[in-house]
C-alpha cells in the first residue's frame, strides 16, 4: 500500500508539473524564444523543446526557434528529431558554426562518421586553422578505424602547427615508431635522420635519445653514442637510464676516472646514492692500475694549491675538458679570489655553470659578462644563444608576442640570422598571418637561395593558403633540380591530394579530374587519388570514366571493399545492374554477414526495380523490390515503392492481401498500416480506411494539421445518407426569358448498392413542371459498376426517361463508360441516346470526354397539299463533351471546367434538356467550384454559357435567316452527409 501511495503522489506531481507547463502560452513567438533560450541556459531541455515547438506554431519559419528545438532534442538524446530540425536550419544557414557543431555531435554520436567528417570539413572551411576541429577530425577517423587517414591528417596539421605541444607529442610517437622500424631493418642513416628531427623539434624527448644512442652503438660508434648521451643529459640531467648509459659508455671506452668524477658530482651523488655507493668503488678498482703520482694532472693540482698560476690555469683547463667539475669549481674559486675581474676566469666559470647544468647561474653569468664585455665575440655569441633559447621557450609556451621582438633583434646577428628568420616565419604561420609569412619566406630564400628547404616551405605555405597552382609549380621545380630526392615527388602528390580535396569541397568536380590525373601519372596506385577520381566522376556525372577509375583502383587493390562498393554504385548509376550485382556478389563471398555490402546490393536491386517500373515491367520490378527489402530490412524506399506499385498496378483485394503479409512480418510498421488504409479507401470501406490511415507518420506539424482534415473527410465518407439541394437560374441576352429549377436528391449507401430518389421543380412564365424519379447503382467488381434510373415528369420534362450506365476501370487511372437512355417527350416523340466516354485520373486531376448519339424521327406537316399530309424525317443528333476537375487543396476542393458542342445540348445539371432544341447547333462553356465547408458538407457553384445557332424557317421549312441565342445558367448546390 505504501508503494502504491508513493506512485500515486509521484503521478500527481508529474501531472501538476505538466499542467503548470501547459499554462505557459504566449501570444508572441519572441516570448517563446526568450523562455526557451532561458530553459537551455538552465539545462531544462524538456521545457525548452516544448516552448520552442509552441513558438514554431506561431512562426513556422523562425530559424532561431528551430535551432533551440534542435539543441534541446540533442541534449535529450532525440538524435533523429534533432537532426531533422537542425538540417532545416543548415539548409538556410550553411555557414552557421553552431549548427555545424550540433550536427557533428549528432552524427558522431550516432556513428554516421562520413556525415560527421563532411560537417567537420565544412567547419574547417570557415576556420581552416582550428586546432580543435583538426583534432576532432583525427578522433573521428580513429573511431571509424581508418588509422591511415588519421595518421595522414596528423602529419599535415603538424606541418601547420609545429609548436603545438599535443600535436608534437603525437607526431613524435609516430616518428619514434618509424625510427625503431628503421633500426630493425638496419637502415641506420634513415633512423639517425628521424631521431635527429625529433630531437631538433623536441630536445627533451628521451625516447629519441635512447633510439639514436642505440643506433650509434649498433653502427659500432660508441664515441658518437657518448656524445648523444651527454647532449641528452643537458636536457634530462637526472634521468637514471641516461645517467647509467653515460657511466657504462665511459667504462666501455676505458675512461674510468671521468666516470668516477661524474658520479662524485653533487647532482648525481645526491640523486642516486646507490650508484655512488656501489658503482663508484667498482670503477675505482678498475682504475687502480694507474699511478696517481705519475699523472701530470695530479702533479699540477698540488702545484696549484701552492699558488702556482701556470699550474692553476692548467688544472682549470683540464678539469673543464675532462669533466672534473668539482676540481674545476674549487680551483676557479681560488683563481677568482685572486683576480675577481679576470675575463678569462669569468668565462671559464660561465662554461662550468653550463657544463654542470646550473642554468640559473649560467644565465646570470652570461648577462653580466655581456654587460661588462659587449664587444667580446664569444660572450656575444653566448648572450645571443641565451636570447635565442629564451625566445624558443616563449614560442613553446605559446607566448609569441614575447618571442617575436627577441627574434627580430637577433636577425642582426650573423650567427643567428637564419635561425631567427626561420623562427619569425614559424610565428607568422602559427598566427595565420600569411601575407607576412610570404614576405618572410621570401626573405629566407634571399638569405640562402640554394636551400631547397626554404622553397619547400614556401610551397607548403601556398598550399595552406589554397594557392595550389603556385605550390605545385614550386614543387615541380624542386623535383627537376633535385631528381634524386624522393621528398619532393611525395610532397607533389600530397599537394595534389590536398588540391583535389579542396576542389571536391568546392564542388568543382570537372576541375578535379585533370588535377587527379596529374597525380596518378606520378603515382598511379595512389589510393586517395583513385578514390577522389571515382567520387568526382560520379558527381559530374561521367559514369563511364568513374567505372574506368574503379577498375584501375581494383587492379592495384583487388580486395579493397571500398573500391568494389563504389564500382558497384557506378555500374548501378550507369544502369548496368547486372555488373553492379556481380561486383557485390564477389564481395559477399568474403563478407558474408557484412551489413554495408548487403545494403549496397539492396540499393542496386532498388535502382534496377525502379528502371523496370518505369519501363512497365511490373512483375520484375516487384521481385527486385522484394529482394532489396529482404537484404536490407531498413530499406524504406524499396518497401514504399513496392507497396505503391501493388496499389496502383494490382487489384485492390490482391494489394490488401500483400500488405497483410508484410504486416505479419512488421506488425508495428505504420507505413504499411497507412497504405492498408489507402487500399480500404479504394475499396470504399471508409471505416477501415479511417482507422488505418490514422497511422500515417507526419513530422511537420503543419502538414499533420492538414492530414487531420483528410481523416475527418474519411470519417464523413462512412456516413450512409446524402442529400443535395440545388437551385438553378437560367437567363438569356438574346431572348427575353428567365427560368428557374429547384432539385432535391437523396441517396443511401449499402455495402455494394446505393439507392437514390430525385425530384426536380421547374418554373417558367408559361407554367411549372415537376419531375421525380428513383435510381440505383451497384458495384459488381473492384473495377466494374453500373447505375440505372427512371424519371417521370410533367410539362417541361419528358413524360418519362429510362437510363442506364456501365463503367469499367483500367490501370493507370483510366475508366471507360457506356450509357443508354430512352425518353418520351410530352408530344409523344421518342428519343434513344447512346453515350460513349472515358476518363483519366491523376493525383489531383480528373478529365472526362463523352460522345452522345441520338437517332430519331421527327414528324413533318406539309401544308402545301390538300388535305395536308404528315411524314417523318430521320435525324442523327450528336454531342461531344469534355470536362475536367482539379483539386486545389488537401480538402479536395476542386475547380471544374466543361466544354461541349453539337446538335444536341449537354448540361450536367439538367437531364430534361438533353432532348431540347434538337434542331440547333450549339456550343457550351462552363466552370464551377466545389467548396467543402466541413468534411460532411459542401457547396457547389456551376456556371455555363450556351450559344445556339438556329434556322428561322417558313411553314414549308424554307430557311429565312439564322439566329444566335445566348443562354446563361447559374446553379448552387448544397450537399451534406448524415
Amino acid at each position: 500500500m505504501k508503494i502504491n501511495k508513493s506512485i500515486g503522489i509521484l503521478i500527481v506531481m508529474l501531472l501538476s508539473q505538466l499542467n503548470i507547463q501547459a499554462q505557459e502560452i504566449y501570444d508572441s513567438s519572441d516570448l517563446y524564444f526568450e523562455n526557451a533560450k532561458a530553459s537551455i541556459a538552465e539545462e531544462n531541455f524538456t521545457r525548452a523543446a516544448k516552448l520552442s515547438w509552441r513558438g514554431l506554431q506561431l512562426a513556422p519559419d523562425d530559424l532561431d526557434l528551430k535551432t533551440l528545438l534542435g539543441a534541446a532534442n540533442l541534449q535529450l538524446g532525440r538524435y533523429d528529431t534533432a537532426r531533422w530540425v537542425l538540417r532545416q536550419v543548415y539548409e538556410k544557414r550553411p555557414k552557421n558554426t553552431d549548427i555545424l557543431k550540433y550536427l557533428v555531435n549528432i552524427e558522431q554520436t550516432t556513428q554516421r562518421y562520413s556525415d560527421a567528417i563532411c560537417f567537420v570539413n565544412e567547419l574547417l572551411e570557415i576556420t581552416p586553422y582550428s586546432r580543435g576541429w583538426h583534432r576532432r577530425k583525427i578522433a573521428i577517423y580513429k573511431e571509424m578505424g581508418n588509422f591511415e587517414e588519421a595518421e595522414r591528417a596528423l602529419k599535415r596539421i603538424y606541418q601547420i602547427y609545429p609548436n603545438d605541444s599535443e600535436l608534437k607529442e603525437e607526431y613524435n610517437y609516430i616518428m619514434i615508431g618509424d625510427g625503431d622500424e628503421a633500426i630493425n631493418s638496419k637502415n641506420y642513416e634513415e633512423a639517425s635522420e628521424i631521431y635527429k628531427t625529433i630531437i631538433t623539434n623536441t630536445p627533451e624527448n628521451k625516447d629519441a635519445y635512447i633510439g639514436i644512442i642505440r643506433n650509434e652503438m649498433q653502427k659500432g660508434n660508441p664515441e658518437a653514442a657518448l656524445q648523444y648521451t651527454n647532449r641528452s643529459l643537458l636536457e634530462l640531467p637526472l634521468d637514471r637510464e641516461l645517467v647509467e648509459k653515460k657511466i657504462g659508455l665511459l667504462e666501455a671506452l676505458g675512461r674510468h676516472e671521468e666516470a668516477i668524477v661524474y658520479i662524485e658530482s653533487k647532482p648525481i651523488k645526491d640523486a642516486f646514492p646507490d650508484i655512488y655507493k656501489n658503482t663508484r668503488p667498482y670503477l675505482m678498482q678498475q682504475s687502480a692500475d694507474f699511478n696517481e703520482y705519475n699523472d701530470p694532472y695530479e702533479i699540477n693540482k698540488k702545484l696549484a694549491e701552492t699558488g702556482n698560476s701556470v699550474a692553476l690555469d692548467y688544472v682549470i683547463k683540464n678539469a673543464l675538458g675532462k669533466g672534473y667539475y668539482v676540481d674545476a669549481e674549487y680551483f676557479l674559486n681560488i683563481a677568482l679570489k685572486r683576480s675577481p675581474n679576470s675575463k678569462d676566469y669569468l668565462i671559464k666559470q660561465m662554461e662550468l655553470y653550463k657544463a654542470t647544468l646550473n642554468t640559473e647561474e649560467y644565465n646570470k653569468a652570461v648577462l653580466e659578462l655581456h654587460e661588462k664585455f659587449p664587444t667580446d665575440t664569444d660572450i656575444t655569441y653566448a648572450y645571443n644563444k641565451l636570447m635565442y633559447d629564451t625566445a624558443k621557450n616563449y614560442v613553446a609556451s605559446n607566448q609569441d608576442q614575447l618571442a617575436l621582438p627577441i627574434f627580430e633583434e637577433l636577425v642582426s646577428s650573423p650567427d643567428f640570422q637564419k635561425e631567427a628568420e626561420q623562427q619569425i616565419y614559424g610565428i607568422y604561420i602559427s598566427q595565420q598571418k600569411y601575407d607576412e609569412a610570404t614576405d618572410q619566406i621570401d626573405k629566407l630564400i634571399g638569405l640562402d637561395p640554394n636551400n631547397p628547404d626554404f622553397l619547400r616551405r614556401k610551397s607548403t605555405l601556398y598550399q595552406e593558403m589554397e594557392l595550389f597552382d603556385d605550390a605545385l609549380e614550386i614543387t615541380r621545380n624542386l623535383e627537376q633540380n633535385y631528381p634524386l630526392n624522393q621528398t619532393y615527388p611525395a610532397l607533389y602528390v600530397d599537394q595534389i591530394e590536398a588540391y583535389a580535396t579542396y576542389l571536391m569541397r568546392e564542388q568543382r568536380y570537372r576541375a578535379v579530374i585533370p588535377v587527379v590525373e596529374d597525380g596518378l601519372s606520378r603515382e598511379n596506385n595512389n589510393k586517395r587519388l583513385l578514390d577522389i577520381a571515382i567520387n568526382a566522376a560520379s558527381a559530374i556525372p561521367d559514369y563511364e570514366k568513374g567505372i574506368n577509375y574503379g577498375l584501375s583502383a581494383l587492379s592495384f587493390y583487388p580486395n579493397n571493399k571500398n573500391f568494389k562498393l563504389k564500382l558497384s554504385n557506378l555500374y548501378s548509376q550507369n544502369q548496368e545492374y547486372a555488373k553492379a550485382k556481380g561486383v557485390l556478389d564477389t564481395l559477399r563471398t568474403t563478407y558474408i554477414y557484412d551489413r554495408k555490402i548487403k545494403n549496397a546490393l539492396a540499393e542496386v536491386l532498388f535502382y534496377r526495380a525502379k528502371a523496370q517500373e518505369e519501363d512497365g515491367l511490373v512483375e520484375e520490378a516487384l521481385v527486385n523490390y522484394d529482394s532489396a527489402v529482404s537484404l536490407n530490412p531498413d530499406d524504406r524506399g524499396s518497401l514504399m515503392r513496392m507497396v505503391n506499385l501493388h496499389i496502383t498496378q494490382k487489384p485492390s483485394n490482391e494489394s490488401l492481401e500483400f500488405i497483410n503479409e508484410k504486416l505479419e512480418e512488421r506488425p508495428d510498421d505504420n507505413f504499411l498500416k497507412y497504405k492498408k488504409g489507402i487500399v480500404f479507401e479504394l475499396l470504399k470501406e471508409y471505416d477501415s480506411a479511417y482507422y488505418y490511415q490514422k497511422f500515417r507518420e507526419i513530422d511537420n506539424p503543419f502538414e499533420k494539421q492538414e492530414w487531420n482534415l483528410v481523416l475527418e473527410t474519411l470519417r464523413a465518407a462512412q456516413l450512409k445518407n446524402q442529400i443535395a439541394a440545388t437551385y438553378l437560374q437560367a437567363t438569356s441576352d438574346s431572348i427575353a426569358f428567365s427560368t428557374s429549377l429547384a432539385s432535391l436528391n437523396y441517396s443511401r449507401e449499402y455495402t455494394k448498392m446505393t439507392y437514390g430518389a430525385d425530384i426536380n421543380y421547374a418554373a417558367r412564365t408559361s407554367g411549372v413542371g415537376v419531375q421525380g424519379g428513383v435510381n440505383v447503382s451497384r458495384i459488381f467488381t473492384e473495377t466494374i459498376y453500373a447505375d440505372v434510373g427512371l424519371l417521370v415528369g410533367t410539362r417541361f420534362f419528358p413524360k418519362f426517361k429510362l437510363y442506364g450506365n456501365a463503367y469499367k476501370g483500367f490501370k493507370s487511372g483510366y475508366e471507360a463508360q457506356v450509357g443508354l437512355s430512352f425518353a418520351r417527350l410530352q408530344n409523344d416523340q421518342n428519343y434513344l441516346t447512346l453515350s460513349l466516354g472515358g476518363s483519366r485520373t491523376w493525383e489531383d486531376i480528373w478529365v472526362q470526354a463523352r460522345l452522345s448519339f441520338s437517332p430519331t424521327s421527327v414528324p413533318f406537316v406539309d401544308n402545301t397539299t390538300i388535305p395536308s399530309t404528315t411524314t417523318f424525317q430521320s435525324f442523327l443528333y450528336t454531342n461531344v463533351m469534355v470536362q475536367a476537375r482539379i483539386n486545389v487543396n488537401a480538402r479536395k476542393d476542386y475547380f471544374s471546367v466543361i466544354v461541349s458542342g453539337g446538335s444536341a445540348p449537354f448540361d450536367q445539371q439538367l437531364e430534361f434538356q438533353d432532348n431540347t432544341f434538337l434542331n440547333f447547333t450549339n456550343v457550351m462553356v462552363g466552370a464551377g467550384y466545389m467548396y467543402h465547408m466541413t468534411p460532411r458538407s459542401s457547396l457547389l457553384v456551376n456556371g455555363t454559357w450556351i450559344n445556339f445557332l438556329s434556322n428561322q424557317t417558313t411553314s414549308n421549312q424554307v430557311v429565312l435567316d439564322q439566329i444566335y441565342t445566348n443562354q446563361y445558367n447559374l446553379s448552387v448546390s448544397f450537399i451534406t452527409r448524415f
